[in-house]
């Protein structure tokens, strides 16, 4: 009988390529996670602007964490939604003497998201990660005396999971103002950082930072998703 010589150096690469290969790797589980059934967590967020109270500046961008009382990020994460049109007032009943109401809608551009493959969406995978096509913002800020006293958001974004064929979509029906730079959070943080005007990767100074409450998060099993431009003279034909 033949014996037939497989290369111990061969067995070594196939063996090992084997291990590499992730045991349960796979999509995120459709469904729908809400805070109000405690499969997701709620989080805080900044807004970064270029300086104290320069609210509603094109390129002003937000970053937000999940927080689960002791660290921030471990469940998900929203890096650098930027705004891109100056926001749009909706309704306003201040009245002369300041007291009243104003609701804002802005309109945001980029970004991502992250989510812990530790979450209760997980299928698998360590993390998974999104662009954001969508992110709008609906803000409803209170007046007193011609004071901001108060302000509370509404926010959705949305978009697809890089490398499978799901959707998700991010609803938060209540984050609210804690406060703006230059007063820091104090014992209220930690927050995410603060980033450089109009730039992601530069550390910044100034700008609000919020709560996130009452959020719904839902993850589809198959989405379509739009063409998108692959060179910069299509990107730029978008606004021309």
């Amino acid at each position: 009988m033949k014996h037939i010589a497989i290369p111990f150096a061969a067995v070594l690469v196939f063996v090992g390529s084997l291990c590499a290969m992730p045991a349960d790797a796979g999509a995120p589980l459709a469904g729908t996670y809400k805070t109000l059934f405690g499969t997701i967590l709620t989080g805080r967020a900044t807004e970064s602007m270029p300086c104290d109270g320069c609210e509603g500046l094109i390129g002003n961008l937000i970053m937000a964490e999940s927080w689960n009382g002791a660290a921030l990020g471990t469940n998900w994460k929203v890096s650098c939604p930027q705004v891109s049109a100056a926001p749009t007032l909706t309704y306003d009943d201040v009245d002369a003497n300041g007291n009243g109401q104003r609701i804002y809608r802005t309109n945001y551009a980029g970004g991502q998201l992250w989510i812990s493959g530790g979450g209760a969406w997980g299928g698998g995978d360590p993390f998974y990660t999104g662009p954001l096509t969508r992110f709008t913002v609906i803000v409803t800020k209170q007046f007193a005396g011609g004071q901001l006293v108060g302000a509370v958001s509404n926010i959705n974004f949305s978009g697809p999971i890089d490398g499978y064929q799901n959707c998700f979509e991010f609803d938060i029906a209540n984050a609210e103002l804690v406060g703006f730079t230059p007063n820091p959070p104090g014992e209220a943080g930690p927050f995410p950082p603060f980033m450089g005007p109009s730039d992601c990767n530069v550390s910044g100074a100034h700008g609000t930072y919020w709560d996130v409450h009452d959020i719904t998060f839902t993850i589809y099993g198959t989405c379509v998703v739009p063409n998108r431009p692959s060179t910069w003279g299509e990107v730029k034909s978008l606004y021309r």
